[in-house]
């Protein structure tokens, strides 16, 4: 709910601040504050990019690459995400995780509790702030009578000094590290291979993932059954589980059905290699000039000649 009571007066804007109202934050307690509630955007960004990443390409091995369009949209999920927290806890509790440990809180310039209004305006006015990496949030509250950015001024708020015991203090820190590890970790789960032939299973000699490419060390990146016309390789990134040193693992690329580019179940390539000892390896079936052609198409793995894997993947626009 909104106060009643009124705005700052000429005197309150000229520096006198009224009785019994706690002393303002500084701005080593607001950058406290903004540091620990940016742990939660790191998490956040890491998800969502991870998320993005394995819907429109882009992962990488150390993390994942956005750019045009997706990183747009990243940027603008995690805006909107981290708009809402600090609108919604300043509204209702006039804090946040990072005002906690930094113990500060949001109050309207007679020590009320802001509401829902003076909340988004002084977020909203982040757009401004939070040029430079918030320098010019900091250039106003060192020139400022009461320490405050420039959403403080348009909202009617202050950020004051709070006292928190110590074990809030260290639980809101906790948390907001939680979320940051949960959304990196979470991140990195999304780009753990994920099976994709059920022949491929655990018991198999050779278990073997589709990917759109590879880690030095072999690792599948971007694991996937759909490529595009475009896609400069199939890639199969497979792990001898099972086998003495010296049997032959062969690698056959079949296009099963691409209608009139080839008759039905035409062998493309055929690539083998030699196992010293179980280890990862990759087999690549790079493109051409041309572009695939659209269909379905399979990947047969054979262990001195036996079967042992069978993924099945398709091109499409």
């Amino acid at each position: 709910m909104e106060s009643d009571r009124p705005g700052p007066s000429a005197d309150d804007r000229a520096g006198a601040w009224p009785p019994g109202v706690p002393t303002c934050a500084s701005l080593g307690d607001r950058a406290l504050g903004q540091l620990v509630d940016g742990l939660i955007a790191v998490g956040l960004f890491f998800l969502v990019g991870m998320l993005l990443a394995g819907r429109f390409g882009g992962m990488r091995a150390e993390g994942f690459e956005l750019t045009g369009l997706p990183a747009l949209i990243l940027l603008g999920v995690v805006a909107l995400v981290m708009f809402g927290y600090f609108t919604v806890c300043e509204a209702l509790f006039g804090v946040t995780l990072g005002k906690i440990v930094a113990e500060a809180r949001v109050t309207t310039w007679r020590g009320d509790r802001i509401g829902a209004r003076a909340a988004i305006v002084r977020n909203l006015f982040r757009l401004v702030d939070g040029i430079g990496g918030y320098l010019v949030a900091a250039f106003a509250v060192i020139v400022t009578a009461r320490r405050v950015r420039l959403g403080d001024l348009a909202a009617g708020t202050v950020v004051s000094r709070q006292d928190f015991p110590r074990a809030a203090r260290v639980a809101a820190l906790l948390v907001a590290l939680a979320i940051a590890a949960g959304g990196v970790a979470g991140g990195f789960a999304l780009r753990a291979p994920r099976a994709v032939s059920a022949t491929a299973a655990a018991g198999a000699p050779v278990t073997a993932t589709l990917a759109r490419s590879v880690t030095p060390d072999h690792q599948p990146v971007e694991p996937t059954t759909t490529f595009s016309p475009d896609a400069p390789a199939f890639h199969v990134a497979f792990r001898v589980v099972r086998a003495a040193p010296g049997p032959r693992l062969k690698a056959v690329w079949t296009a099963v059905d691409v209608g009139e580019a080839a008759p039905a179940n035409t062998v493309i390539d055929e690539t083998a290699v030699v196992i010293g000892a179980p280890a990862p390896g990759v087999f690549h079936l790079r493109r051409g000039p041309r572009p695939w052609p659209v269909g379905g198409y399979r990947v047969d793995l054979y262990l001195d000649d036996e079967l042992v894997a069978t993924l099945p993947f398709t091109v499409a626009p």
